[in-house]
Protein backbone atom coordinates (compact mmCIF):
# COMPACT_ATOMS: atom_id res chain seq x y z
CA UNK A 1 0.00 0.00 0.00
CA UNK A 2 1.54 3.26 -1.09
CA UNK A 3 1.79 6.30 1.21
CA UNK A 4 -1.61 7.96 1.88
CA UNK A 5 -3.51 4.96 0.53
CA UNK A 6 -5.91 2.72 2.41
CA UNK A 7 -6.08 -1.06 2.13
CA UNK A 8 -8.93 -2.67 4.10
CA UNK A 9 -11.00 -1.92 7.18
CA UNK A 10 -11.71 -4.13 10.21
CA UNK A 11 -13.04 -7.55 9.26
CA UNK A 12 -12.96 -11.29 9.95
CA UNK A 13 -12.37 -13.38 6.85
CA UNK A 14 -15.34 -15.66 7.62
CA UNK A 15 -17.54 -12.59 7.01
CA UNK A 16 -16.35 -12.72 3.40
CA UNK A 17 -17.07 -16.43 3.13
CA UNK A 18 -13.66 -17.86 4.05
CA UNK A 19 -13.50 -21.11 5.96
CA UNK A 20 -13.35 -20.50 9.74
CA UNK A 21 -10.68 -23.22 10.06
CA UNK A 22 -8.20 -21.39 7.84
CA UNK A 23 -5.00 -19.91 9.24
CA UNK A 24 -3.74 -16.57 7.88
CA UNK A 25 -0.06 -15.95 7.25
CA UNK A 26 1.32 -12.41 6.98
CA UNK A 27 4.84 -11.96 5.60
CA UNK A 28 5.86 -8.29 5.31
CA UNK A 29 8.44 -7.52 2.65
CA UNK A 30 9.07 -4.06 4.11
CA UNK A 31 9.53 -2.68 7.63
CA UNK A 32 6.15 -2.54 9.38
CA UNK A 33 4.83 -0.59 12.34
CA UNK A 34 2.53 2.31 13.15
CA UNK A 35 0.29 3.16 10.22
CA UNK A 36 2.26 0.71 8.08
CA UNK A 37 1.22 -2.26 10.21
CA UNK A 38 -1.40 -4.96 10.35
CA UNK A 39 -3.63 -4.63 13.43
CA UNK A 40 -5.44 -7.60 14.98
CA UNK A 41 -7.03 -8.95 18.13
CA UNK A 42 -5.52 -11.88 20.06
CA UNK A 43 -8.68 -14.03 20.03
CA UNK A 44 -12.23 -13.65 18.70
CA UNK A 45 -14.15 -10.83 20.34
CA UNK A 46 -11.29 -9.70 22.62
CA UNK A 47 -10.87 -6.31 20.88
CA UNK A 48 -7.39 -6.08 22.42
CA UNK A 49 -5.95 -4.54 19.27
CA UNK A 50 -2.23 -4.71 18.71
CA UNK A 51 -0.05 -3.98 15.75
CA UNK A 52 2.38 -6.38 14.16
CA UNK A 53 5.76 -4.64 14.19
CA UNK A 54 8.98 -5.81 12.71
CA UNK A 55 11.43 -5.97 9.90
CA UNK A 56 10.82 -7.59 6.55
CA UNK A 57 10.85 -11.35 6.49
CA UNK A 58 9.05 -12.06 9.76
CA UNK A 59 6.17 -14.52 9.49
CA UNK A 60 3.05 -13.95 11.56
CA UNK A 61 0.23 -16.48 11.60
CA UNK A 62 -3.17 -15.82 13.16
CA UNK A 63 -6.82 -16.87 13.03
CA UNK A 64 -7.91 -14.20 10.57
CA UNK A 65 -11.10 -16.07 9.72
CA UNK A 66 -12.48 -15.42 13.20
CA UNK A 67 -10.25 -12.66 14.65
CA UNK A 68 -10.81 -9.08 13.53
CA UNK A 69 -7.86 -7.54 11.66
CA UNK A 70 -7.20 -4.56 9.40
CA UNK A 71 -4.70 -2.05 8.12
CA UNK A 72 -4.95 1.72 8.41
CA UNK A 73 -4.20 4.42 5.87
CA UNK A 74 -0.45 4.29 5.29
CA UNK A 75 0.83 7.61 6.64
CA UNK A 76 4.50 6.68 6.32
CA UNK A 77 6.74 7.76 3.45
CA UNK A 78 7.28 4.11 2.47
CA UNK A 79 5.17 1.67 0.47
CA UNK A 80 3.92 -1.27 2.56
CA UNK A 81 4.31 -4.63 0.77
CA UNK A 82 3.40 -8.04 2.14
CA UNK A 83 2.56 -11.60 1.16
CA UNK A 84 -0.77 -12.63 2.68
CA UNK A 85 -2.12 -16.14 2.32
CA UNK A 86 -4.28 -18.74 4.06
CA UNK A 87 -3.75 -22.41 4.74
CA UNK A 88 -6.32 -25.01 5.70
CA UNK A 89 -5.02 -28.21 7.27
CA UNK A 90 -6.18 -31.10 5.08
CA UNK A 91 -8.15 -32.71 7.90
CA UNK A 92 -10.28 -29.55 8.16
CA UNK A 93 -10.86 -28.92 4.46
CA UNK A 94 -14.05 -30.98 4.21
CA UNK A 95 -15.38 -30.21 7.69
CA UNK A 96 -17.68 -27.49 6.35
CA UNK A 97 -18.48 -28.97 2.95
CA UNK A 98 -22.21 -28.83 3.77
CA UNK A 99 -21.98 -26.15 6.45
CA UNK A 100 -24.01 -23.59 4.50
CA UNK A 101 -27.01 -25.91 4.39
CA UNK A 102 -27.00 -26.60 8.14
CA UNK A 103 -28.71 -24.31 10.69
CA UNK A 104 -26.02 -21.92 11.88
CA UNK A 105 -23.59 -23.43 9.37
CA UNK A 106 -20.89 -21.57 7.49
CA UNK A 107 -20.43 -22.08 3.77
CA UNK A 108 -17.02 -21.45 2.28
CA UNK A 109 -18.00 -19.46 -0.82
CA UNK A 110 -14.54 -19.83 -2.33
CA UNK A 111 -15.21 -23.49 -3.13
CA UNK A 112 -17.85 -22.46 -5.69
CA UNK A 113 -15.32 -22.00 -8.49
CA UNK A 114 -12.40 -24.36 -8.79
CA UNK A 115 -8.97 -22.80 -8.51
CA UNK A 116 -8.99 -20.79 -5.29
CA UNK A 117 -7.57 -23.64 -3.23
CA UNK A 118 -4.66 -25.86 -4.17
CA UNK A 119 -3.90 -29.14 -2.47
CA UNK A 120 -0.34 -30.05 -1.50
CA UNK A 121 1.03 -33.24 -0.02
CA UNK A 122 4.40 -33.90 1.51
CA UNK A 123 6.31 -36.45 -0.51
CA UNK A 124 9.41 -38.51 0.09
CA UNK A 125 12.20 -36.48 1.61
CA UNK A 126 9.80 -33.94 3.12
CA UNK A 127 9.27 -32.01 -0.13
CA UNK A 128 5.79 -30.50 -0.60
CA UNK A 129 4.17 -31.05 -4.00
CA UNK A 130 1.03 -29.43 -5.40
CA UNK A 131 -1.40 -32.16 -6.43
CA UNK A 132 -4.18 -29.82 -7.59
CA UNK A 133 -4.71 -28.70 -11.15
CA UNK A 134 -2.89 -25.68 -12.57
CA UNK A 135 -2.89 -22.46 -10.59
CA UNK A 136 -5.38 -19.93 -11.91
CA UNK A 137 -4.47 -16.29 -12.54
CA UNK A 138 -5.39 -13.80 -9.75
CA UNK A 139 -8.95 -12.52 -9.72
CA UNK A 140 -11.33 -10.73 -7.36
CA UNK A 141 -11.50 -13.76 -5.03
CA UNK A 142 -7.86 -13.26 -4.04
CA UNK A 143 -7.90 -9.52 -3.41
CA UNK A 144 -7.10 -8.47 -6.97
CA UNK A 145 -8.08 -5.93 -8.17
CA UNK A 146 -10.41 -4.72 -5.40
CA UNK A 147 -7.59 -3.61 -3.12
CA UNK A 148 -7.09 -0.60 -5.40
CA UNK A 149 -10.14 1.66 -5.51
CA UNK A 150 -9.62 3.05 -9.00
CA UNK A 151 -7.35 1.06 -11.32
CA UNK A 152 -7.81 3.48 -14.23
CA UNK A 153 -6.59 6.36 -12.08
CA UNK A 154 -3.67 4.27 -10.71
CA UNK A 155 -2.53 3.16 -14.17
CA UNK A 156 -2.89 6.68 -15.60
CA UNK A 157 -0.76 8.01 -12.74
CA UNK A 158 1.96 5.45 -13.47
CA UNK A 159 1.89 6.20 -17.19
CA UNK A 160 2.70 9.86 -16.53
CA UNK A 161 5.43 9.14 -13.95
Amino acid sequence: VQPDEFSIGPHCDASYGHMPCSVNFYVPLTVIGGSAALFLESSPGQEDWHEIRGDYGIVKHFSGAVCTHWTTENKTALTRVSLDFRLIPGSFFYVLACGGERPGGQKDVYRGTEGYYSCCRRGDGGVWNRVSKELRPPDDRVGFPWTVKDWKKRLAKRATA
